[in-house]
C-alpha cells in the first residue's frame, strides 16, 4: 500500500516513519515537507511542498491509500493565528486534496488529549485540535483521530522537549496504575499504522485505546 506521512522529522512522526519502512505491507511512503528529511530508502518518495495550503504542485503524488498526519507545532511556539493555520488550515487543506485523489483514503490525524470538537475548552490547543477533528470528519467517514496524553520515547536516542522529558520518570510509575497517563512512540506509531492499513470500528482513539489496540 501507499502511505503519505507528514511530520517525519518530529518526535512521533520519526517513529511512524521507522515503522512504515519496516512494514512489508507498505510499498511506498510519500513524505510531504518543505525540506528534505534526509532519508534514503527505496520506499521513500519525497516531493517538496512550498505551501501547505496549496497542493496543486504535488497532486500527482497524492494518490495513496492512507495519510498519517503528524505535522504540528506547540501553541507556545507561535502566535494564535499561526497555530490555527498550521494545526487546522494545513491539515484540512491536505485532506481535501488527498481525498480528491482518492475518496476512499484513510486519514489518521495525530490530535491530542483534551481535543474538544465543541470548542468549549479554555485551552487554545483543545479548541483547535477539536475543530480540526470535526472538519476532517465532515470531509470523510475515514478520518481517525488519535489523542495521546504524554508521549514518551520507546528507545534510546529519542529526544523530547524538556518538560516532557522531566515527566517521563513519573510516567513509568503512573503507567502501573492507569493507561491514560502516557504512551510510548512505538505503540502510538503501530496503532496509527494499523488503522491506516485497515480502518477501525472507532473514530477517536484515547490514550488508553491507543495502548490497548487492537
Amino acid at each position: 500500500m501507499k502511505v503519505i506521512l507528514t511530520g517525519a522529522t518530529g518526535f512521533a512522526g520519526s517513529e511512524v516513519l521507522r515503522e512504515l519502512l519496516a512494514d512489508p505491507a507498505v510499498g511506498q511512503v510519500t513524505l510531504l515537507s518543505r525540506r528534505s528529511a534526509g532519508v534514503s530508502h527505496p520506499k521513500v518518495k519525497e516531493p517538496l511542498l512550498d505551501d501547505f495550503l496549496d497542493y496543486s504542485q504535488v497532486m500527482n503524488d497524492l494518490a495513496a491509500d492512507a495519510c498519517i498526519w503528524c505535522l504540528g507545532v506547540s501553541q507556545t511556539a507561535v502566535s494564535e493565528e499561526e497555530y490555527i493555520r498550521i494545526t487546522c488550515g494545513y491539515t484540512v487543506a491536505a485532506a481535501r486534496a488527498m481525498l480528491a485523489a482518492n475518496p476512499a483514503l484513510r486519514f489518521c490525524f495525530l490530535s491530542g488529549r483534551g481535543a474538544d470538537q465543541e470548542e468549549r475548552s479554555k485551552v487554545l490547543y483543545g479548541r483547535i485540535k477539536g475543530r480540526t477533528e470535526k472538519a476532517l470528519s465532515q470531509l470523510t467517514a475515514n478520518a481517525f483521530h488519535f489523542r495521546p496524553a504524554l508521549i514518551r520515547p520507546s528507545r534510546l536516542g529519542q529526544k523530547r522537549a524538556v518538560i516532557a522529558t522531566l515527566f517521563t520518570p513519573l510516567a513509568w510509575i503512573a503507567d502501573l496504575f492507569t493507561e491514560d497517563f502516557s504512551v510510548d512512540t512505538r505503540t502510538l506509531a503501530r496503532c496509527m499504522i494499523d488503522v491506516a492499513k485497515a480502518g477501525a470500528n472507532r473514530v477517536v482513539f484515547t490514550n488508553a485505546a491507543i495502548r490497548g489496540y487492537p
